[in-house]
């Protein structure tokens, strides 16, 4: 595992930071974690293509970065490590976050959080998919095709319903939902078509009048 957590402000320690990733790189590291607590500090540039060439990659957990700055002419590659992708207060559009998706097209685990720049968000053929977490910070529509989905958590700065989009969930099995305005229809619709629904968590939500608990398992 590499996993560095950067408190400096200054940006004299990015190359630095990329001169160490190498080393992993290099040896088959199989996790990465980068961490930068400060929000409003310019983040760190991560070299995503670098890191996309990494075959051995089963973790990449990010927060506060910048993928902006990436170069998307060398065209998709495929591998098939990695497990859990986790970005937090990142900077990143929809092109990169679609690679990043085909690139690894297995993952278990996928996290958002605390994103921009992101106009549409689209999950689509994760093809192992079992958990995904989001926390919204912008009124953007969340588009989910991921018939394998077990868990799902959604939390947005009381956003509507209407911008989470999942298409299948039949294999749903726990169901969070954290400050979201809840229109008629969104949670019936939702829960009927998840047959193995187990856990439902609501809080801090509003719209809510009637919930049809016969599909929980």
């Amino acid at each position: 595992m590499f996993e560095f957590r950067n408190w400096l402000v200054v940006d004299q320690v990015f190359p630095r930071i990329d001169k160490w990733l190498v080393i992993p790189l290099q040896n088959d590291v199989k996790d990465i974690v980068y961490g930068y607590p400060y929000s409003l500090a310019r983040s760190y540039p991560f070299p995503t293509i670098k890191v996309l060439a990494a075959k051995s990659l089963r973790e990449l957990d990010l927060s506060g970065c910048d993928l902006m700055d990436v170069s998307l002419s060398s065209g998709v590659v495929h591998f098939h490590s990695l497990r859990k992708l986790s970005l937090s207060r990142v900077s990143l559009d929809e092109n990169i976050l679609q690679t990043l998706l085909k690139s690894y097209p297995l993952i278990f685990s996928f996290i958002l959080e605390h994103y921009s720049g992101l106009g549409k968000i689209e999950l689509l053929n994760l093809q192992k998919i079992k958990s995904i977490f989001i926390t919204a910070t912008e009124n953007k529509c969340f588009k989910i095709h991921a018939p394998t989905l077990e868990h799902l958590s959604y939390s947005s700065w009381v956003y509507s319903s209407e911008n989470l989009d999942v298409i299948e969930c039949q294999n749903l099995k726990s169901l969070e939902l954290n400050n979201v305005r809840i229109f008629d229809g969104f949670l019936h619709n939702l829960i009927s078509r998840s047959q193995s629904l187990e856990a439902l968590e609501i809080r801090n939500c509003w719209g809510i009048r009637d919930i049809d608990y016969s599909n929980l398992v």
